[in-house]
């Protein structure tokens, strides 16, 4: 009786955690907010959002504890040597930068974020226990959006009275504070929606892909909307064909990088999207853009510290009558040129590494079984879907973020698919361990998460194997 009692309140633990962190990190605790009034000044004299702060730091522990509980803690914070070098990089370009402790602030959140992703992936018992928290939780965003656009339509839809982009009125932004948002949430919500036919309900999967594909439409996000079909088809590619995988992602980043440069710096290039009917500024970005590059081009290697740059006082007090909607944006809109403004070149390396390179090492890692897998499909949606709406919006190393976190959440199932087998049923207690196998450092096999690996285990097999093969 007591063990069941304890097992009901560790399942009834995992789904709040599970729960709270996902709408922690999409509603917060600023829904419907009023855009009638907007700070426009320096982002290190705003301040910091204090009750968002110390939730962030409950999530932390609460997730340390359960971690430590089940064992699993090896997992956390890796891979450790390339998340040392990203961290201690920025933490170095932090430090001789624009606000020391006004980034050093934001880097420790942001690295809280990187725990929690990691973590969240080990509270779902089972893939179909997975499934069913993700569709709870994408079916509380929908009716939360729909909510206020039918009950309180002034904060959930840009109005024309909104003191910025005035000319947004109309678009639906539902719980988030810019149809940009919203839409890029919608976009993953399509993808989890397509995993939730497979692995949950067609009918609950398909009720999902409708309501979210119609707020994206109502949204106005276009891009999103033109994106996600690239996406579906190039992640449908690289999983049926891995060995293209490497050429494939390239080619599409470096369309990009092409397009959004060529763009900014060639009047010849943005005349010839304007001809072919596309909007050749990217809705203004541009003018931000070329504000970024300068910058870019004067401190290449150092950056200017962890969100350090936008909204500093160096780069308010250079506003003139031409420049001022790009000197007071709070981000470049580009996630590549944020992560250059703030890092550097080996800033930028770095962590292409880690949301490029890895998620491409680990899908080739899998089997074809796994890597065919709807659950496998899911985290190549949502991982490639970052990447490349990355060249429209910031989206990387952020201190807060629906989207980073889930793209956090991604690359750490890639890692867990290439390295784990999925765990169908519930398991029974694993018993007690003696002797040698009490030093084994193991994840248990017990409520084994939607993805899980016996690390110590998989490498004395593997030893075992190339040992049997010398002899």
């Amino acid at each position: 009786m007591d063990a069941a009692h304890e097992e009901q309140t560790r399942g009834n633990w995992r789904n709040t955690l599970f729960y709270v962190t996902f709408l922690y990190f999409t509603v917060g605790f600023s829904p419907y907010i009023s855009l009638s009034s907007t700070y426009l000044g320096s982002a290190m004299a705003e301040g910091s959002n204090l009750l968002n702060q110390l939730t962030a730091i409950i999530l932390l522990f609460s997730f340390m504890v359960f971690m430590v509980k089940e064992r699993s803690f090896s997992i956390v914070f890796t891979p450790r040597l390339l998340m040392a070098a990203i961290f201690g990089w920025y933490i170095f370009t932090s430090v001789v930068g624009e606000a020391p402790m006004f980034s050093l602030r934001r880097l420790v959140m942001c690295a809280i974020i990187c725990v929690l992703a990691g973590c969240f992936l080990q509270l779902p018992r089972t893939e179909r226990h997975f499934a069913t928290l993700l569709a709870s939780c994408a079916m509380i965003i929908l009716f939360l959006c729909y909510f206020g656009v039918i009950v309180l339509p002034s904060r959930s839809i840009h109005q024309a009275s909104d003191a910025l982009e005035p000319l947004l009125a109309g678009n639906w932004r539902g719980v988030f504070q810019h149809k940009n948002e919203a839409a890029s949430v919608m976009a993953v919500l399509i993808i989890v929606a397509i995993y939730l036919c497979k692995r949950w309900s067609f009918i609950g999967g398909l009720l999902v892909l409708l309501l979210s594909m119609f707020f994206l439409i109502k949204s106005g996000g276009k891009t999103v909307l033109g994106l996600v079909p690239i996406i579906i088809a190039t992640g449908w590619f690289i999983v049926g064909w891995p060995g293209w995988r490497y050429m494939v992602v390239t080619l599409l980043l470096l369309v990009f990088t092409v397009v959004v440069v060529g763009t900014t710096i060639d009047p010849v290039f943005s005349q010839m999207l304007t001809r072919m009917g596309l909007d050749a500024s990217f809705t203004g970005r541009t003018d931000i853009w070329a504000v970024a590059i300068d910058y870019i081009r004067q401190r290449p290697i150092l950056g200017y510290g962890y969100q350090a740059f936008w909204r500093s006082d160096t780069l308010m007090s250079s506003i003139t009558d031409s420049n001022s909607w790009a000197t007071t944006a709070p981000a470049a809109h580009n996630g590549y040129f944020d992560l250059l403004l703030a890092g550097g070149i080996p800033g930028l390396v770095l962590v292409m590494a880690w949301i490029y390179l890895l998620p491409l090492h680990y899908l080739g890692k899998m089997d074809e079984v796994t890597r065919n897998s709807p659950l496998t499909r899911l985290y190549v949606g949502i991982w490639l879907y970052v990447l490349l709406y990355g060249f429209l919006e910031t989206l990387f190393l952020l201190s807060a973020g629906f989207v980073w976190f889930f793209l956090l959440v991604a690359v750490m199932g890639l890692r867990l698919q290439a390295n784990a087998s999925l765990v169908e049923n519930e398991a029974e207690p694993e018993p007690a361990r003696t002797g040698a196998d009490a030093d084994r450092a193991t994840i248990p096999h017990l409520r084994l998460a939607v993805a899980r690996k016996n690390f110590a285990t998989a490498q004395l097999a593997r030893n075992s194997e190339s040992g049997q093969k010398k002899s």
